[in-house]
């Protein structure tokens, strides 16, 4: 497969892509907030999610950009039209597990059902077979991969290979920090996210907290940087990221607000400039045309 690049043939093997990837949660499944929150109830909170996916998806279509979205069951349980446009928009649907709760955390039942769970009702609503999936919180393991592969997804992409993080999860496996493609189980691939080599220390870059905290032209420049040396950049966001009317909860501590909050006022004019100036690209289509996805399926 070959790619027109101006006058020069580009093989598909050689690409630079931009995967843009979308976590599909509400406001109050974040991580930070969830402690602050007046209930457990998620069903007696307001929700926010509706506009914010179609401000996300008005985005990508004015950039012709194609992205994977990483949707919670949950999500696809209440907001079916949501998940339908997704997919009729173009985009693939990936699981974010069913209550975006932390799979490190959970006896391996548990994480079996939040798997198989998610799987089935993204693959009723959207009508397509879900082949990949990211923990909550990059909430990974050795033992809740081999439960990945066990529920039949083709890729997982939770591996954030930054260990100064309190919540991201540990692998034993060694993933070089330039691969972006590795088959961590037999027939599981795994897609990490980017971090960039700064003096002796590979900082993450690769999206959501980092997005917003950095400038966008140094940003920018990351992500440039990344490229021109590796052939893939992988990038996640959250909608509820785009959203600067969310008010915090009553009480919350100002680490975790600065954290969840900080730079939400600049974050649809980055994200517009970003996915125009680098474009985007599936994880399934990329995975494809790499040749680690059989065409048409697993």
């Amino acid at each position: 497969m070959e790619v027109e690049l101006g006058d020069v043939a580009i093989p598909a093997t050689e690409q630079k892509r931009f995967v843009a990837t979308f976590d599909i949660e509400d406001w109050f499944h974040a991580e930070n907030v969830r402690a602050s929150l007046p209930t457990h109830d998620w069903d007696g909170l307001e929700s926010r999610l509706e506009p914010n996916v179609h401000e996300l998806l008005d985005i990508l279509a004015a950039a012709r950009a194609r992205s994977t979205f990483f949707v919670l069951g949950w999500v696809a349980e209440r907001y079916p039209a949501v998940v339908r446009r997704i997919v009729g928009e173009g985009h693939e649907i990936a699981s974010h597990t069913h209550l975006h709760r932390n799979l490190d955390q959970l006896t391996p039942d548990e994480v079996r059902g939040e798997l198989s769970r998610s799987k089935d009702q993204l693959e009723q609503v959207a009508g397509c077979e879900v082949l990949g999936v990211r923990a909550p919180n990059f909430s990974v393991s050795d033992l809740v991969l081999d439960l990945i592969a066990e529920a039949g997804y083709r890729y997982d992409s939770s591996y954030f290979g930054f260990k100064h993080h309190d919540r991201y999860g540990q692998i034993s496996a060694t993933i070089p920090p330039g691969e972006p493609v590795a088959e961590i189980r037999p027939g599981l691939l795994e897609i990490q996210m980017t971090r960039l080599p700064i003096a002796t220390v590979q900082v993450p870059w690769a999206g959501g907290a980092y997005f917003r905290l950095i400038p966008y032209p140094v940003f920018r420049w990351g992500v440039a940087k990344h490229l021109r040396s590796n052939p893939w950049f992988t990038f996640y966001f959250h909608p509820w990221e785009l959203d600067p009317d969310e008010v915090p909860p009553s009480g919350m501590p100002k680490t975790l607000r600065f954290r969840a909050y900080t730079g939400r006022g600049r974050t649809r004019r980055d994200l517009r400039r970003l996915v125009s100036e680098f474009g985007s690209c599936r994880i399934d289509e990329a995975l494809r045309a790499l040749g680690r996805l059989a065409p048409g399926g697993t």
